[in-house]
């Protein structure tokens, strides 16, 4: 049952949603938060062709045209969330601890520390699901708490490309000319270059140990063991290639530190990521919860987004915190994602 008298629903709600959120998740940069009053997102793909007109003798017609089409598509999106409770014997000893009369400090204070984790939490979890649609194409869930989802956004496998011989043999492979290779398929695809190109610091540094790479920036004394950063972005500059953006963020997963993206990894996005896609945000059942009954907690328009609310058991007596959500991310126009594994 959910507690309206120790924390209110819509202000513990205000705050998860208002909480800055923890540096070191980005992905959002390039499939930002969007919120809509649904459940379902839909969305429209448009299949864009430069077609060329004719000429016509005169007094001929004029040829008839043909429109670009597009291709509605929907998708369920799943909730998320996690709560946290404060036990009979904790709640007991919180409120023993007292400056004089019901002082119930001490457990606010808990359940807005739990908001908090729980919050943290769902950002974390929604990282990992922006790396996994950007490595593949496809939103995943294998069995996760008995649900098991595959939403496929249609990224072309000449946007998956592996590199020909692994980067990590420093003599043999040739970024610069795969760099090139996957950057004209992009452009040639999305009507536009690339802007940037995700990966990790490992990736980074086997580029700047590469034989072909070091070479290009050689002297009478030869080449220089390792390229600096500054080198390898002047060479890729030079080369009108995307700039490169580390990312090495790791998420807990069940005691083992997980990476959204692999260190293998080498991701072109646009200059623009609203071009590519989205992750959204919608409606959850204790969102609409809070907005039924004759004095609702949240109006309509409040609804999509984190929502927060303590609930209380009887029997044990216990006070959980719950913060939950509805969401994923999506890609909406595959030919602005190509993901190379490059070893």
């Amino acid at each position: 049952m959910i507690d309206r008298d120790l924390v209110e629903p819509a202000v513990l709600t205000g705050f998860v949603r208002n909480l800055p959120g923890p540096a070191n998740l980005t992905l959002n940069r390039w499939l930002p938060d969007r919120t809509i009053g649904d459940i379902e997102v839909a969305w429209n793909t448009l299949f864009r062709t430069n077609r060329a007109a004719k000429f016509r003798a005169f007094d001929a017609e004029t040829p008839i045209g043909q429109r670009d089409s597009f291709e509605r598509r929907r998708v369920a999106m799943p909730p998320l969330g996690q709560k946290t409770v404060i036990g009979e014997e904790e709640y007991l000893q919180l409120e023993r601890v007292r400056s004089g009369g019901d002082n119930t400090a001490r457990l606010i204070e808990a359940v807005y520390n739990d908001a908090e984790l729980n919050r943290n939490a769902i950002l974390f979890r929604q990282e990992l699901s922006r790396g996994d649609v950007l490595v593949d194409g496809r939103f995943t869930l294998q069995g996760e708490n008995g649900l098991t989802i595959e939403a496929d956004f249609g990224v072309d496998p000449s946007h998956l490309p592996t590199a020909a011989t692994a980067w990590t043999d420093y003599a043999a492979s040739d970024p610069l000319s795969e760099m090139r290779a996957w950057a004209d398929v992009y452009t040639d695809d999305a009507g536009e270059a690339p802007a940037y190109a995700l990966t990790s610091r490992t990736v980074v540094g086997h580029m700047l140990r590469n034989e072909t790479l070091r070479n290009m920036v050689g002297n009478v004394n030869g080449a220089p063991p390792i390229l600096t950063r500054q080198q390898l972005n002047a060479i890729l500059d030079a080369h009108d290639l995307p700039q490169i953006v580390e990312y090495n963020t790791q998420v807990d997963v069940d005691g083992t530190a997980t990476r959204p993206i692999p260190l293998d990894r080498m991701i072109y996005l646009p200059q623009d990521p609203a071009t590519l896609g989205n992750t959204y945000w919608g409606i959850t059942a204790e969102g609409l919860a809070l907005a039924s009954g004759q004095n609702p907690d949240l109006v309509f328009s409040e609804l999509p987004g984190l929502v927060g609310v303590v609930m209380k058991d009887g029997d044990p007596v216990r006070t959980w915190t719950k913060v939950s959500a509805t969401g994923m991310p999506v890609i909406t126009d595959p030919r602005r994602l190509l993901t190379a594994k490059v070893y």
